[in-house]
């Protein structure tokens, strides 16, 4: 009798979407006991969504560059059961001598096709497991606090924060909630002959927002170090970092970045390649051009 009930209001709670899109196949799917909210069936961690809803910051290196610099390039991540194509924005203004500096980047679209098993095990609610979604817009401001000191690192502190303009939280694209992290980095020039060899580490912390009920909010630490090694021509670049979120939810994402940038006159074309190492599935190939001018020390 129970199960009849069930069904009855099962039927009755999806009549009035049914032109938009037949989500009885997801109640079914995940016991929906007709009263909970979609969202409390979703997992809010880098384990459970798309590849670009909570990324692994990049790894700061301790200095402010003296480049004001608009990129724009095309991505692409895969793991058995997600591809995702996008494009990327970037921009990135220093001020007062390089003393701080003011960084934008978007992605403003992509597209995703999911398998079954990935579209259910992240509970998402459009069945054929394809779409589009518009990205996050993250704002960060970089303040040199050290700089060029003989015989010691220099000093960088970074803040930044996530709007929700993230789009397709229904299947498991971006959160449609904020974010924040701060960090402190450091780094050091090595002289290599022509060559600068920079080593850098960073730390600090990493927050976003969930709809867990009993944690409204992930807190986690935030880490990564990496090297660069450049001349007159190029810039390659390697890095590992990640945070650790406390919930234990496949929310302690590590990542492997590596990148090479070959430089011109008026802008660089840059390729990078990113390999998830724990709790993220995803490897990433982007491509682009870095459009860049200097600004002249005072």
């Amino acid at each position: 009798m129970k199960k009849i009930a069930l069904s009855l209001l099962l039927l009755i709670s999806f009549q009035k979407i049914s032109a938009q899109e037949d989500y009885y196949w997801w109640a079914i799917k995940h016991n929906w006991d007709g009263v909970t909210p979609w969202n409390q069936y979703m997992t809010m961690s880098t384990s459970f969504m798309g590849p670009n809803s909570l990324p692994v910051p990049e790894v700061a290196n301790g200095r402010i560059d003296s480049l004001m610099e608009l990129e724009v390039a095309g991505e692409y991540h895969f793991s058995n059961g997600d591809k995702t194509k996008d494009f990327y924005t970037r921009g990135f203004l220093p001020l007062y001598d390089n003393r701080v500096a003011i960084l934008i980047d978007v992605i403003p679209y992509e597209w995703f096709k999911t398998d079954t098993i990935t579209r259910d095990l992240r509970a998402a609610r459009t069945k054929s497991g394809k779409g589009g979604a518009g990205g996050d817009i993250y704002f960060s401001t970089f303040f040199q606090v050290i700089k060029d000191k003989h015989n010691f690192p220099d000093i960088l502190f970074q803040a930044t924060f996530r709007l929700a303009s993230g789009t397709n939280l229904h299947n498991a694209r971006y959160t449609d909630g904020p974010g924040y992290f701060f960090d402190i980095s450091a780094g050091k020039n090595i002289f290599l002959n022509k060559k600068i060899l920079r080593l850098y580490g960073m730390a600090g912390f990493y927050a976003y927002q969930t709809f867990d009920l009993q944690h409204l909010q992930n807190d986690c630490f935030l880490y990564g170090a990496g090297a660069d090694l450049s001349n007159s021509k190029f810039t390659l670049s390697q890095s590992i970092g990640g945070y650790n979120g406390y919930l234990n939810i496949g929310d302690k994402p590590i990542v492997y970045r590596a990148s090479i940038r070959l430089k011109q006159k008026y802008f660089d074309w840059k390729v990078s390649y990113q390999w998830g190492i724990h709790d993220y599935d995803f490897q990433r190939f982007r491509a682009g051009v870095v459009v860049h001018y200097h600004i002249k020390s005072k």
